[in-house]
This record gives C-alpha cells, sequence and structure tokens, in this order.
C-alpha cells in the first residue's frame, strides 16, 4: 500500500464548506457583539448627559423656578446637548459635536427636559427605550 500524501478533491471541497460555516457563524456573533457595545456605549454617553444636565439644572435654579413651561404638571425648561457643551458642562466628541455611537451622527440637537419635582430637578430624555 501506497502512503499517499495529497488529498482529494472532495476532501479540499468538505474542508472549504466547513470553514465557510464557522465563518458565518462566528460573523454572526461579532455582529451581534459590537450592536451590544454600541448600546451599552449610547446609554454610558446618556447617563454622563444626564449628568451634565444636573449641573445645568443647579446653574439655572432660578430659570428653572421662574419657568412658564411643564413637564408632567412639574415647571421644566428644555436645552440641547450642544447647550451643555457651550456651557462647558458637556465635553465634545469632536469638532464640537457629542456622536451618536449607534449611527455616528451629532447628538447636540437631542433635546433635554430638566423639571422641578417635590423641589428637586429631575432629568427626562428619550432615548427610544434603548437604555
Amino acid at each position: 500500500m501506497k502512503n499517499k500524501l495529497g488529498f482529494t478533491l472532495v476532501e479540499l471541497l468538505c474542508v472549504i464548506a466547513i470553514l465557510s460555516v464557522v465563518t458565518c457563524i462566528a460573523s454572526a456573533g461579532i455582529v451581534s457583539l459590537a450592536k451590544n457595545s454600541n448600546n451599552t456605549l449610547y446609554c454610558a454617553k446618556i447617563k454622563i448627559i444626564k449628568s451634565a444636565a444636573l449641573d445645568y439644572a443647579y446653574n439655572h435654579e432660578l430659570e428653572l423656578n421662574n419657568s412658564t413651561s411643564y413637564y408632567e404638571n412639574n415647571k421644566s425648561i428644555t436645552i440641547t446637548v450642544g447647550d451643555l457643551v457651550k456651557s462647558n458642562l458637556l465635553t465634545p466628541d469632536q469638532d464640537n459635536d457629542v456622536i451618536n455611537p449607534l449611527d455616528d451622527t451629532s447628538m447636540n440637537n437631542l433635546n433635554i427636559t430638566i423639571y422641578l419635582a417635590n423641589n428637586r430637578p429631575n432629568i427626562y430624555i428619550n432615548t427610544d427605550n434603548v437604555c
């Protein structure tokens, strides 16, 4: 019996098919992992924005107390993320823009509602239930 070192075409095609299936499975997992990490980054950025908005509320307490706007029957003011950047309460990512990690767009026009409830400032940001 001869010792044969070569592979047949069928064997090579089977190996290629198996590698293709493994690659597809791994790619789907990597895409899912990237999406989850972007959601986590987005939620962390929203928390930072809320913290900066709370600082803004304390710095503009008189404006909030004298407001004629209401959110859920509480006095409120509405600002944007860009206002927080202009007030130096939030550091922009690039070119004075805070970037949304979900779609790489600017978040500077995202509305933030600051309202008084039980004499304490609260922050509302519509996050489309991502966080």
